[in-house]
């Protein structure tokens, strides 16, 4: 065989094999890369079948058996799966943070997310009703006494629907209730009696005022006092 041909032969495998580490060291490089890490995410979410509404804070996406601070309307600490998921049941409803201790880039703190508003028909209230108890007995009026007051708000449309309780005691109380047409049953509103100072006086009064919409209703009782009292 000719010298020249062989070395020709022979050139191709040199430069196949000098190439090779190089291949080698990308393929090396590509397959010890990081695996990508989950999105950490926080987010506050309406529990199912719940009445009257709950809440869950639910994390996901974080290190496996992670701590996070929680801090809003309720602090506390929870500690992720295996998963990095965790989840509180049943929390008062508002904007929370979740913060975590990050590898030497000190806190790191993330707003969660809130659930979106239900979707909902626009509510229209025509009535509003007041009641006390269905029954007054007699009670020792030298001590304050609970008094505690219904209300049903009639209209149209469903959704959620802003009331505001105000009682003779000052107390007051704005809740929230799920309201379906044709009517529905406010949160019910207990009002503290003044003790009455002697027993010749008259029997103490409460009262308690329901309003919803442009629509408003109040009711009165009068204690029957025990003699004596």
């Amino acid at each position: 065989m000719n010298r020249h041909a062989r070395y020709a032969l022979l050139t191709p495998l040199l430069v196949s094999a000098v190439a090779m580490p190089s291949t080698l060291a990308r393929a090396a490089a590509t397959s010890s890369a990081p695996a990508a890490v989950p999105q950490a995410t926080c987010a506050l979410v309406a529990a199912p079948n719940t009445d009257p509404q709950e809440f869950d804070l639910t994390l996901t996406g974080f290190r496996a058996n992670q701590s996070v601070r929680i801090s809003g309307p309720e602090k506390f600490t929870l500690t992720t799966d295996g998963q990095g998921a965790a989840t509180n049941e049943d929390v008062k409803k508002g904007t929370y943070n979740a913060t975590v201790q990050g590898n030497n880039q000190g806190k790191k703190t993330i707003t969660c997310t809130k659930p979106a508003r239900t979707a909902s028909t626009t509510v229209r209230v025509t009535d509003v009703d007041v009641s006390g108890p269905a029954t007054n007995p007699e009670v020792d009026c030298s001590v304050a006494q609970n008094i505690t007051f219904t209300g049903k708000i009639s209209g149209t449309g469903t959704g959620d629907l802003d009331l505001s309780w105000s009682g003779s005691n000052g107390r007051q109380s704005s809740p929230t209730v799920k309201f379906t047409a044709p009517s529905t049953a406010a949160t019910p509103f207990t009002v503290k009696s003044t003790p009455r100072a002697a027993a010749a006086a008259n029997a103490p009064q409460v009262f308690a005022r329901l309003s919803a919409g442009k629509a408003a209703d109040e009711a009165v009782v009068s204690l029957k006092c025990k003699a004596g009292t």
